[in-house]
């Protein structure tokens, strides 16, 4: 019998459907990479916006000539009539319901013997699904619910396992790994201390945070990257640098927060990677507002943002909110703010060139190359098929506003 599985949105939705793939592979299931080949479709959906959502409803119809498909991920929950009524012989599995997914996928005679499914690039590891936070126009929220953390011991348990065997770049994935613990009595801080203390040679990148629950612990996360282990790459949410959108949105920060959040990560490590999201076209956002935007990327100087348009998601605050802002000026402003953005992180990646980088191997490239992660997460691209999981000495020889070039300097 075999299975495919399929995933859209967040890093954490691809965590948790690797965690599918290994669940199925254990009891028997043969993965193939094409629902054509198989007797079992699994799709993790997304419906973070409302375009996404349309793909979702035709990959749904699609899917439906697969013997038997379970749809996993934030529309099982968020929109589980709409599914019904689409593929009515679907089976439902809340997002990272790993127990309901064993008893709708029970072995079946002609199973083959259990076996591992494995991965050469990067690993994923979700540690928490939910949040703590309400924020106004998220569905996600509604999908998954409040903050359920994943045990401490469970988590360090299966990075040992996985950088014993394969892996050497660990992505810590959830809505917000900041309010990891919450609800345990632990705490992202010592996790990753706990994750750290696991043998072998390998790097550790922490996910998207969200600034209000940085905050707090503000000293004990930016430490976090004193650790050799950990990636120095700072993925940080602002959504708006207006404090007036950032109240309607119930966010719980201010841009003065969130600046000094990136002051103190630079302040422990200079050269980190920082990541930032965006969104433009909130209902009452003005061109003050958007000024705002274009003057916080200016000043904060992000390697990556994350511009999305505002979309208005059922049942969240902000869809019965208004004045709504046009679809062409909401156009305009991403385009402004994306094209400030290439040209802040072209100005930051070009001081990189003629360098010389310890960087891991990760990932194979387009064309033939080979993707390297500097320490600070920096992206390099070399030529030629190289060996993943090894240490290497790079000369960045170029630079692109996304990745860096450059040339293997030590032999494999």
């Amino acid at each position: 019998m075999r299975a495919y599985v399929e995933a859209y949105g967040c890093t954490l939705n691809f965590g948790e459907s690797r965690e599918v793939e290994d669940l199925l592979a254990s009891k028997g299931w043969s993965i193939v990479q094409s629902p054509d080949e198989a007797d079992l479709a699994v799709l993790a959906t997304c419906v973070v916006v409302e375009k996404t959502e349309r793909a979702m409803v035709k990959r749904l119809a699609e899917l439906r000539t697969v013997p038997k498909l379970i749809v996993t991920g934030c529309m099982a929950t968020a929109c589980r009539e709409k599914v019904q009524s689409l593929v009515p012989d679907a089976v439902f599995v809340g997002p990272g319901d790993l127990g309901r997914m064993a008893e709708v996928t029970r072995t079946e005679s002609g199973l083959s013997s259990p076996s591992k499914v494995e991965r050469e690039s990067y690993g994923i590891v979700p540690i928490a699904t939910g949040c703590l936070g309400n924020c106004s126009y998220c569905i996600t929220r509604l999908a998954r619910g409040e903050l359920k953390s994943r045990r401490f011991d469970d988590i360090v348990g299966t990075i040992h396992d996985m950088v014993s065997t394969g892996p050497r770049e660990i992505r810590l994935t959830a809505q917000d790994t900041a309010a990891y613990g919450a609800d345990i009595g632990s705490s992202l801080p010592a996790l990753v201390d706990g994750i750290c203390g696991v043998p072998h040679d390998f790097r550790l990148r922490v996910g998207m945070m969200n600034p209000k629950n940085v905050l707090p612990k503000l000293q004990l996360v930016t430490n976090m990257y004193l650790q050799p282990k950990v990636f120095k790459f700072l993925h940080l949410p602002l959504q708006s640098a207006s404090d007036r959108i950032l109240s309607e949105m119930d966010r719980g920060y201010t841009l003065a927060d969130f600046k000094h959040i990136v002051t103190e990560a630079r302040a422990v490590s200079p050269a980190i990677s920082f990541s930032t999201d965006l969104i433009v076209g909130y209902p009452g956002e003005t061109e003050e507002d958007h000024e705002m935007n274009l003057r916080a990327v200016a000043e904060t100087e992000p390697d990556i943002v994350n511009v999305t348009k505002f979309s208005s998601r059922p049942g969240t605050k902000a869809a019965m909110s208004g004045p709504k802002v046009v679809g062409w000026k909401a156009k305009d402003w991403s385009r402004e703010i994306t094209d400030l953005r290439f040209r802040v992180a072209m100005g930051r990646n070009s001081t990189w060139i003629g360098g010389r980088v310890v960087a891991l191997s990760t990932e194979k490239g387009k064309k033939g190359s080979t993707i390297f992660r500097t320490d600070e997460y920096r992206q390099v691209v070399v030529k030629g098929v190289h060996q993943l999981g090894g240490f290497h000495t790079l000369r960045v020889t170029d630079a692109t506003a996304t990745y860096l070039r450059g040339e293997l300097e030590d032999s494999e």
